[in-house]
């Protein structure tokens, strides 16, 4: 997962009571509660606009720093255990941020597309529950080399193994990117219903938080193919795929990754195309 600024988080595990010596429920009153619940359920979520989730992505430029700035979005590793040599930070363009610049900045559109949903959930404490489901295709994704300790603006200086970055293709349009589809599941608590949605990098990867916003998981899958770069270990030009699979669990403040951080999957692997 992608590195905070020196945040942390915390793996919280779930408690689960048991109550027994209960009356057995009829079938009756079974589906009677079943039928209440959905009910319940039904009037108190309520879908938003997938384009307010969207239209908060890409306001910060941090990581992705120095010129020409481009917006900063997730960017994947594998767990802290991993040799130094073997470590890696992969990139998936999820919300279509990397494609709006390159085409702001007159480079033609690399036909990223997205559909999903927003569903916020109100809470008793007044906090709304917000469920955001991103599915995305011919996102832009690349692969560099990556330091647990190092500069922040590593996405910038590190040497690439797979792929172009959005500023490669700006300058060499002849450059090929690679493309994948993703998947993102990310659960958050929001002040309240209605709220303005976080974008998720500026919230729980840099720590700026309003009160009343608290990650509670993510999820992310992706595959991409295009080239590996000869810092792969593979010849220059050599077709690959990228897969990414990540699940993070249960935060509290801003998430750093690694299974101790609440990451039981971290999964970034590169393989030439037939092996």
């Amino acid at each position: 997962m992608f590195r905070s600024k020196k945040h942390f988080c915390r793996n919280i595990i779930p408690a689960l009571a048991i109550v027994l010596g209960l009356t057995m429920p009829t079938a009756k009153s079974l589906a009677e509660s079943s039928s209440n619940s959905k009910s319940i359920s039904t009037t108190q979520a309520a879908q938003r606009p997938l384009s307010d989730f969207l239209s908060a992505q890409g306001t910060v430029s941090v990581f992705n720093c120095c010129v020409p700035m481009v917006p900063d979005y997730i960017g994947w590793t594998r767990p802290f255990s991993t040799p130094p040599a073997d470590q890696r930070l992969a990139l998936v363009d999820y919300a279509g941020v990397g494609n709006t610049w390159l085409v702001a900045n007159g480079y033609p559109s690399l036909g990223t597309t997205i559909s999903g949903t927003v569903r916020e959930r109100p809470l008793e404490d007044g906090r709304a529950e917000v469920t955001v489901n991103l599915h995305t295709w011919n996102a832009l994704a690349y692969v560099l080399t990556y330091d647990l300790s190092g500069p922040i603006n590593q996405n910038q200086i590190n040497p690439m193994i797979f792929g172009f970055k959005p500023q490669d293709l700006l300058a060499d349009p002849a450059k090929q990117p690679a493309l994948g589809q993703s998947h993102l599941q990310v659960v958050f608590k929001n002040p309240a219903p209605g709220a303005s949605l976080p974008d998720i990098v500026n919230a729980f990867v840099l720590g700026n938080t309003v009160p009343g916003q608290e990650l509670v998981s993510i999820y992310f899958n992706a595959t991409a193919t295009g080239e590996l770069r000869a810092d792969s270990g593979f010849p220059e030009g050599t077709s690959g795929r990228l897969t990414i699979a990540q699940s993070g669990i249960l935060f509290r403040g801003p998430f750093k990754g690694a299974t101790t951080d609440g990451f039981p999957a971290e999964m970034v692997e590169l393989r030439r195309v037939g092996q």
